[in-house]
């Protein structure tokens, strides 16, 4: 380590600008409230109770109650209008209970009571865990019995707005909580203590920093790490590498780590963004002429070629992406999948109508108030793909030509053409290039079979995925196990867990594994010794510190010519493997007796 490169990076202002940013004073931080479920929940209890000493009254509880209908999912439950009623009265004696046990022996996350207007409102928290067997039923059941004149109202918290198992749940996300949070510290500034105010804004700030990172710091992340790489994989990997304890040692190099470790990590984790890299293959593989594009960090973006008799209409924002009506892009959704977006933007008003007309006629849905004057976006395409591996170029690269060139999009693209160079009416028709898939298909049949198996086993489509190499899923147990150790110190596949099944899909056979990722160092040596002393083998490697993948499980299947029957049987031998499940059962013991050890 090149003391000199320490000096040109410490001298860097865009380091020591973001630095001041990473390291912004936020109390919620420096205790970790942000990686425990359960304290989400007693911060949720305080802002829901009107009884509390934040001043806010009934405004937290008012605010979430109008969200649930203004979410779309809800709708069409069977109580959304009783909901719209109560909102007609002062919810002020309402009173709101942590941890509520079940006949079941089970425990509701939060429960809210207002027995002047008879309503109950029961939420199920899950920040990073996903539900287990019956419990949502569990849940309503018990509420509804025990309070059987009551208009009970479940409500489903969940990080992405997951879809619960039981259809008479209303959904709501951490998204909405932070937009609520938003607006009550603008209304609210000036009425709140400051010890209130600003604890609310350090909530907020965490909710915010998962659903809206903020883009001009991930740029400039991206940029320090491409101008100093060398030193900040260095630095990293030295910082994941310190084990947990006391530790000192003499000499610049540490004591640079210590006082910049938070923003060498916010850098190594952003900087590793290869999109814009992807992207740039993507291009080059793609065409064999001219394109316009922009291969931007986080939304990289061109106009496909035969969309350029756009350039003739005029825009209303000449700074509008690449200055252009129409454009496509790139981004990584919130659930770690890749997306491809086509969206019409703030043209003249006359050409946008009859474009927006035109695409109508050809089948494609456009919502009414687009057509008005004043609209200036309409997105007309979206389709999603699985990626497993975010810091895989290759496979970055093969998902955006999946999605350029599939069959949905290649449709849009040729009758956006169509109609841009003002031809016959556009026929509904895929071309025989489009037809052949670009994915090997034996490779399409085991992943077809791979989703019917996961439907078959009672899997939500949020707890695996799908993509041109790979498959991999996870269990509620290894969310449980995220809600005690976290995220991974690095991006990691599609969730960034502690645990993973994924089968590797080769042309002849199966190679499935149980994996453990790249968890924070410390919390990481602890969890293996713990693995280790429950008999599960793996190499002796997983206990270093600086260890980032573990597998504690494998194994081979062969696979020729099989028919899906074959295929779902052989993922159950996969799965139920005796020797497997054996490990499943130590390491719930595991979990079991660190939550112990936990509350103790």
């Amino acid at each position: 380590m090149d003391i000199r490169d320490l000096f040109e990076l410490e001298n860097d202002t865009s380091f020591q600008q973001l630095n001041q940013q990473v390291n912004s004073f936020n109390v919620l931080k420096i205790l970790k409230l942000e990686n425990h479920e359960i304290r989400h929940s007693n911060v949720l209890a305080w802002l829901l109770s009107p009884k509390e000493n934040h001043g806010l009254q009934d405004y937290f509880l008012r605010k979430m109650m109008e969200h649930l209908m203004l979410i779309d999912e809800n709708y069409n439950n069977t109580i959304y209008e009783a909901v719209g009623r109560f909102l007609h009265y002062s919810l002020v004696d309402s009173y709101v209970y942590r941890e509520v046990k079940t006949d079941n022996n089970r425990y509701i996350d939060l429960v809210i009571i207002n027995q002047q207007l008879k309503f109950v409102l029961l939420i199920e928290n899950k920040f990073y865990s996903t539900e287990s067997e019956n419990q949502l039923d569990d849940y309503l059941n018990y509420i509804q019995d025990y309070f059987s004149d009551f208009t009970v109202i479940p409500i489903y918290l969940t990080l992405d707005g997951e879809e619960p198992s039981n259809e008479q749940y209303f959904i709501l996300t951490y998204e909405r909580i932070e937009a609520i949070l938003h607006t009550l510290l603008m209304s609210f500034q000036n009425q709140l203590s400051n010890r209130v105010y600003t604890f609310i804004e350090n909530y907020n700030q965490l909710l915010r920093e998962r659903y809206n990172p903020n883009q001009d710091q991930i740029v400039k992340a991206i940029e320090i790490y491409r101008n100093h790489k060398s030193i900040i994989d260095a630095l990293f990997q030295r910082i994941s590498s310190l084990p947990n304890g006391l530790l000192f040692e003499s000499g610049y190099p540490f004591e640079f780590m210590t006082k910049y470790k938070n923003t060498i990590q916010y850098i190594y984790k952003h900087g590793q963004n290869i999109l814009s890299y992807s992207f740039e293959q993507f291009i080059h593989q793609q065409f064999n002429k001219e394109v316009l594009y922009h291969a931007h960090p986080t939304v990289p973006h061109l106009l496909p070629p035969e969309w350029h008799a756009v350039s003739s209409i005029s825009l209303k924002e000449a700074n509008y992406w690449l200055g252009k009506g129409l454009i496509v892009w790139f981004e990584q959704t919130k659930d770690n999948r890749l997306r491809l977006i086509a969206e019409i933007g703030p043209m003249e008003y006359t050409k946008r109508l009859w474009l927006l007309e035109q695409l109508e006629k050809v089948g494609v849905s456009i919502k009414s108030n687009s057509k008005l004057e004043k609209a200036r976006y309409t997105r007309f395409f979206s389709q999603k793909m699985d990626i497993n591996k975010w810091d895989d170029m290759e496979e970055l690269t093969r998902a955006m030509i999946d999605l350029y060139d599939g069959p949905k999009f290649a449709i849009i693209r040729e009758q956006v053409a169509t109609i841009l160079n003002s031809k016959n009416q556009v026929k509904d028709k895929i071309a025989k290039r489009v037809e052949t898939s670009v994915i090997d298909k034996t490779n399409v049949h085991v992943q077809q079979s791979f989703e019917n198996w996961m439907f078959s086993k009672g899997f939500h489509e949020k707890h695996y995925r799908v993509s041109t190499r790979n498959l991999s899923f996870k269990i509620p147990l290894f969310d449980s196990f995220k809600g005690i150790l976290g995220e991974t110190r690095e991006k990691w596949w599609w969730h960034n867990g502690p645990f993973l099944f994924w089968i590797n899909v080769k042309s002849d056979s199966l190679y499935f594994t149980l994996e453990i990722g790249p968890i924070e160092s410390d919390k990481r040596v602890l969890l293996m010794k713990k693995v280790k002393k429950e008999g599960i083998t793996f190499n002796k490697k997983g206990l270093m510190p600086e260890a980032k993948y573990t597998r504690i499980y494998t194994a081979t299947v062969p696979m020729v010519d099989l028919k899906e029957s074959d295929l779902l049987n052989i993922f159950d031998t996969l799965y139920d493997d005796n020797n497997l499940q054996e490990i499943l059962e130590k390491l719930q013991k595991i979990y079991d007796e660190w939550v112990i050890e936990m509350v103790d």
